[in-house]
């Protein structure tokens, strides 16, 4: 080992010597990844860095930060992350070191190697809310989206006002379709920061998702007043007009955002959205087009296969609009892990719990002040029809797809192997009735239209006893073909992108409502 390190001392003092600092601490911090505790190859790597930044290499402070900034400006990242993977050996206890050193790693897309600086930043200094906020993005960067949202809660214990944190955690509970408390966060946010955009038009996403129409479309509105060529909240907006049934309205929304920006494949799909192509559209060439381009992101791929799936569709081209489909579809695939087994698995596990014999079941001594009404089966079998001409009554509140009782049922069932006892059934209860009561107006009934409340059907007989289910039937081809040609926002329904996967999990729910 001896010989080893010393031909590398040799090997770095004489880069330094040649004017070549950085050289010599790329060799340093190499040979420091096998001998991490090795105080001559610490020594000589403070002597490169000095020479390097032109400063002293203990301890970090503000001069050091100002200068990384510098370098990551001028040099971009993989120089500044250097600079600061030596800052980090030679200041190891330093948290701001530590903070700097995961944020350029979360620049950089590096999020495992961001997540373990930025906790060690956080257990040299727990309130080092900045390194709060970044390991927030880096564990949601690498796919772990409760443990991002723990993250952010618990910046938020200690700075409750931090903008920064409260917007990370409404856009966190957004994607984890916790669509209410979202709500509450962005609100929060933008009683801060008002003349945040994009904060605005999340948020006015978020009313969409609770049915709250007429807030979001006033918010998009109020949006567009002060940033009027904004295409995205025009294509938010024409979204809203789409579901309202405005077609020619939401058509020019949606050909304003194009005009906007003629690259954006969203625009292209919205559009076929509102109206049908014809084989003459210079529209479908444009897209055509796009199929080449490389800068578009993974979303943006998506959508354009999408797009030109209905497009060639509308024209009669079968095999086009299947290929594009099927290209669609792989993509999403390609985002998550998915296996059938895996639905499988769990629609046995909720089968079992929840079985007629199993376990107890709540019998309340009074019905509940409003009574639920479940509209669910297959996705795209008809529920939001149904909701729509249940919700036209007086008395009849629509609530759109409420995630309250999956989630609900989720924190309970973790916690046991079994059927749940009274205790879990009543919590259940209590929760639910309560989203049930803070929904807008009075009406005595709320339709709850999740599709995939079928999968808990044994549960709402054992806590809800007073709710009535409506059950949509379509025909299957139907109902599996259409899930296919859908571009849900939720990636996460994982047997929509596969035909066979579809037609699979049918099969599963199909014998879960024969039971």
């Amino acid at each position: 080992m001896s010989f080893s390190i010393d031909k590398l001392l040799r090997s770095a003092k004489a880069e330094i010597k040649a004017g070549q600092p950085t050289q010599a601490r790329s060799t340093l911090l190499q040979a420091l990844e096998k001998f991490p505790d090795n105080a001559r190859l610490l020594t000589a790597l403070a002597e490169a860095q000095q020479a390097a930044i032109s400063l002293p290499p203990r301890p970090f402070a503000a001069p050091h930060l100002h200068h990384f900034l510098a370098v990551k400006q001028r040099f971009g990242l993989a120089p500044a992350i250097e600079e600061m993977a030596a800052a980090v050996r030679l200041n190891p206890g330093s948290p701001w070191a530590q903070g700097v050193l995961g944020a350029v790693l979360y620049d950089a897309k590096l999020y495992p190697a961001a997540v373990r600086h930025l906790r060690l930043a956080l257990k040299l200094d727990p309130n080092f809310r900045e390194a709060g906020v970044n390991l927030a993005n880096a564990l949601n960067g690498a796919g772990e989206t409760a443990q991002a949202l723990t993250a952010i809660t618990q910046v938020l214990k200690t700075h409750a006002d931090f903008p920064p944190a409260l917007l990370l955690q409404a856009r966190l509970l957004a994607k984890l379709q916790q669509d209410t408390q979202s709500d509450q966060g962005f609100t929060r946010y933008l009683a801060l920061v008002p003349q945040d955009i994009e904060a605005a038009i999340d948020h006015a996403a978020i009313l969409v998702n609770l049915h709250r129409l007429p807030e979001a479309k006033a918010k998009l509105l109020h949006v567009l007043q002060t940033q009027p060529t904004n295409a995205r909240a025009m294509g938010n907006l024409g979204n809203i007009l789409l579901s309202e049934g405005d077609l020619a309205a939401a058509t020019r929304q949606f050909e304003a955002a194009l005009a906007l920006n003629p690259r954006a494949p969203i625009a292209f799909f919205n559009l076929g959205r509102a109206r049908d192509f014809t084989a003459d559209d210079p529209l479908i060439a444009q897209m055509q087009a796009l199929t080449d381009d490389t800068s578009l992101d993974h979303d943006e791929q998506v959508a354009l296969h999408f797009g030109l799936a209905k497009a060639f569709e509308d024209i009669g081209d079968a095999d086009q609009s299947f290929a594009h489909l099927t290209r669609a579809n792989d993509l999403r695939a390609g985002q998550i892990s998915y296996h059938i087994d895996q639905d499988r698995a769990v629609l046995a596990d909720l089968r079992a719990r929840f079985a007629a014999h199993a376990g107890p079941a709540l019998h309340p001594a009074a019905p509940a002040k409003r009574r639920p009404v479940f509209v669910l089966g297959m996705m795209r079998s008809g529920t939001t029809l149904m909701e729509q001409i249940l919700s036209s009554h007086p008395m009849v509140h629509g609530a759109g797809e409420m995630e309250v009782l999956p989630q609900l049922a989720a924190l309970e069932t973790a916690r046991t192997s079994g059927p749940l006892d009274q205790a879990a059934l009543q919590r259940i209860r209590d929760g639910y009735l309560a989203a049930l009561n803070a929904e807008p107006g009075d009406q005595p009934v709320v339709v709850d239209k999740l599709p995939a409340n079928f999968r808990l059907i044994g549960l709402i007989r054992k806590a809800l006893p007073e709710a009535r289910i409506l059950h949509m039937r379509r025909d299957p081809v139907a109902v599996c073909w259409s899930v296919y040609k859908t571009m849900f926002t939720n990636i996460g329904i994982g047997y929509a992108h596969k035909l066979a996967d579809t037609i699979a999990y049918y099969d599963l729910y199909e014998a879960m409502m024969a039971d």
